[in-house]
């Protein structure tokens, strides 16, 4: 799709190409140094920024602009087999707030972008991604269009034993409201519409009688533990070839030699704590890990380092102070740092670092 990384982001504004930042739902101080984020900032002459979270880097914006979650937006996700799969609006937003897509839409319209004056709805924007981008040419068959109808019916959002919609809003009016109109998919805001079984892509939820949940699951596939009945969802934008698979990651296993007391320093993902969002539900907090250092078990025999011991790591300028963890399975000569713990500034990696102990 074309696009350059933020080091080209950065060189533009400080060479003068640019002025104006426009930031989309990204933390910048998790992709660079402290240091580096903040004179970029400050050398822009706007900084737009589009996010539903509050973060370093929406603290920075002059122009702060709410973005939907994954629940109030619609969407398509690209999994890592190539499967396009489209995802759907929860629920509608309330206030100002709108997905990230909708607000830049709208933003060209107002700048005057001939080609965005007629986007209106999600069919629109892709279809104008499909004509665009040669692969993504597919995008807007993932799913019906949203005229798309059953007997002229939607296909409801909640089962039909849904019920309290009236009591849910009695603080405002004790008479039901007209629910929401959605103008982006075939999907209503109910539970009333079709009952019988939707296209694949458009299974809102699993339920049959006698029931629960997603045990009815097996009734919607074509038979039990197998393709959903009209086929799985989504569409493989690319297909594997018939030539050597190509190596994403090439696994760097052997041991490094340390260097003037160096040790080669990885990052470490974490189920829990690694992901920007998961560090900020309480229950998902509770079970990322702390800050640590982590290094291999006779290296640290031969260093004289027990487990627990607190250490200096100094990497690339940044200092961390944390204590220590022994593994056999971390190669000799390697150190790893937790990625994206809170309290444990950003810092570029593999890099080489001193550990230093207290």
């Amino acid at each position: 799709m074309g696009g350059q990384g933020i080091e080209e982001a950065i060189s533009s504004v400080q060479s003068g190409k640019a002025d104006t930042a426009i930031i989309l739902e990204n933390d910048l101080y998790r992709r660079k140094k402290s240091p580096v984020i903040d004179d970029f900032l400050k050398a822009c002459k706007h900084v737009v920024v589009l996010d539903h979270s509050n973060t370093p880097t929406t603290r920075q914006a002059d122009y702060l602009i709410p973005a939907g979650t994954f629940s109030e937006s619609d969407g398509i996700i690209v999994n890592n087999e190539g499967r396009a799969q489209r995802y759907f609006q929860v629920y509608e937003t309330n206030g100002i707030i709108q997905e990230s897509w909708r607000w830049l839409m709208n933003i060209g319209e107002a700048a005057g972008i001939e080609k965005m004056r007629g986007w209106r709805t999600f069919d629109d924007i892709t279809k104008a991604i499909a004509d665009e981008v040669p692969l993504l040419k597919r995008v807007s068959q993932i799913t019906p269009p949203a005229s798309y109808r059953i007997n002229g019916q939607r296909i409801p959002r909640e089962p039909h034993r849904f019920s309290g919609r009236t009591s849910m809003l009695s603080n405002v009016n004790v008479s039901e409201p007209k629910p929401p109109v959605d103008s982006d998919s075939s999907l209503s805001y109910t539970m009333e519409g079709f009952r019988g079984l939707p296209p694949s892509s458009m299974i809102p939820f699993f339920w049959s009688p006698g029931w629960n949940s997603v045990q009815s699951i097996s009734k919607y596939q074509q038979e039990v533990g197998g393709s959903l009945r009209g086929g799985d969802p989504g569409i493989r934008l690319f297909e594997p070839t018939e030539s050597k698979p190509v190596q994403y990651f090439s696994p760097q296993t052997e041991n490094k030699t340390a260097r003037d007391g160096q040790l080669f320093v990885v990052r470490l993902h974490h189920i829990f704590g690694s992901e920007e969002l998961s560090a900020q539900a309480p229950s998902v907090a509770e079970r990322s890990p702390k800050g640590y250092v982590i290094i291999n078990s006779e290296s640290a025999t031969v260093l004289g380092i027990p487990e627990n011991q607190m250490l200096s790591i100094d990497v690339d300028g940044q200092r961390y102070t944390l204590p220590v963890k022994l593994s056999k399975e971390i190669p000799k000569g390697v150190a790893g740092l937790p990625y994206g713990i809170p309290g444990l500034p950003f810092v570029e990696l593999p890099a080489w670092g001193i550990l230093t102990k207290l």
